[in-house]
């Protein structure tokens, strides 16, 4: 009995240690997903919020990003075993996701992310006028608009402007979200340099795509 007690004693001071070093981690991601948040660096937070988020379900049981894939089935599955610290820190990345994605303008999936915050604590009032302002600007997008995305075609003559107006869509603060897709045929590229080495370029999503397009 002795022996077995010894044996058993060692393997709980492993399970613990491992815990510990879980939550750790996903307490110093989350740290740098809410200060990237609050700076406006949306798509560097959500890598780091997805992260923390991975780690985090790790650390409760679950696999396979089912926290961010199937939310609501994740807390179905894995609320009832949560401890009132991890459904508290669980409630606050919900929240920091949603905010992210806000600012991405993923306004339906920011949506899911409130209500998950809000099936943790429902009575929660930040989480509640979260989402209901996002309610009612999608609302107000479905009246105001056909449901098409405008797109507007940049072209010219040599010394037209075109560059001029690229550099304003690009480095003004104008508070409008645009997506420049950018394609030069000329064998010496401008405009590409301007998108690829501007000023907000770290700050931007930059993919150049496989036929020539930035």
């Amino acid at each position: 009995q002795d022996e077995a007690q010894e044996l058993t004693l060692p393997l709980q001071s492993q399970s613990f240690q491992r815990a510990s070093t879980s939550a750790m981690a996903w307490q110093e991601v989350f740290a740098e997903a809410e200060a990237l948040s609050t700076k406006g660096k949306h798509f560097d937070g959500i890598q780091k919020i997805n992260n923390c988020m991975e780690l985090f379900e790790t650390e409760v049981g679950g696999s396979d990003s089912k926290i961010l894939k199937e939310p609501t089935e994740f807390l179905k599955e894995f609320m009832p075993k949560m401890s009132a610290e991890q459904k508290d820190a669980a409630f606050k990345m919900f929240v920091c996701r949603g905010d992210l994605l806000s600012g991405l303008g993923a306004a339906k999936r920011a949506a899911t992310e409130y209500e998950s915050a809000l099936t943790l604590k429902p009575a929660d009032a930040g989480a509640k006028e979260k989402a209901a302002k996002l309610e009612a600007a999608a609302a107000k997008i479905v009246a105001d608009s056909d449901g098409k995305v405008p797109v507007t075609v940049l072209t010219g003559f040599l010394g037209s402007g075109k560059t001029t107006l690229l550099n304003h869509i690009l480095e003004a603060h104008h508070g409008k979200r645009i997506a420049v897709i950018e394609n030069e045929f000329g064998e010496v590229g401008i405009d590409d340099k301007l998108v690829k080495g501007g000023s907000m370029a770290e700050d931007e999503n930059i993919v150049e795509m496989n036929n020539g397009c930035i």
